[in-house]
């Protein structure tokens, strides 16, 4: 599995100052991320997405497991644009594009430089770990995240 050991926020450390509502998170193509072709297969860059919406939220002080809740992923929704290869450094973009009570829409882009590598959008929720069902997100969850809707 491909490790990302360069980590780059583009959200600001204090809530005082102006917010940038996107959040970068660095991704190096590896051996093991390409296929025959010698392109990045397709499952790895939801691997890449994965990873950056982990890090997206955990960097913003969300707990993953919140009060008994577990976050959980309702939709996907991929457009590959360009091919990536091996060792190319990528950036993988995350952000939020819509919330309500009890889902929220998170926005990708992956560039290569300026090319841009893919678009994707994932819905997720709070599900209820013992009753396992979707239930309305921790207000404070809903209160932090709409400072992020682009």
């Amino acid at each position: 599995m491909a490790d990302s050991s360069v980590l780059s926020r583009s959200v600001v450390e204090t809530e005082s100052e102006l917010f940038k509502k996107e959040y970068e998170f660095a991704v190096t193509v590896e051996f093991e991320d390409v296929d025959s072709y010698k392109i990045v297969h397709h499952t790895r860059f939801i691997a890449y997405l994965e990873r950056a919406r982990v890090h997206f939220l955990t960097d913003l002080g969300f707990d993953l497991h919140p009060e008994n809740l577990s976050i959980v992923l309702f939709s996907l929704d991929v457009r590959f644009k360009k091919p990536a290869f091996l060792l190319d450094k990528l950036i993988v973009s995350v952000f939020i594009t819509s919330l309500d009570e009890f889902r929220l829409v998170l926005g990708y882009k992956i560039m290569r430089g300026r090319d841009l590598v893919l678009r994707a959008t994932s819905g997720i929720a709070f599900m209820d770990s013992k009753l396992k069902a979707i239930v309305p997100a921790p207000e404070n969850y809903i209160e932090r995240m709409r400072m992020y809707v682009i």
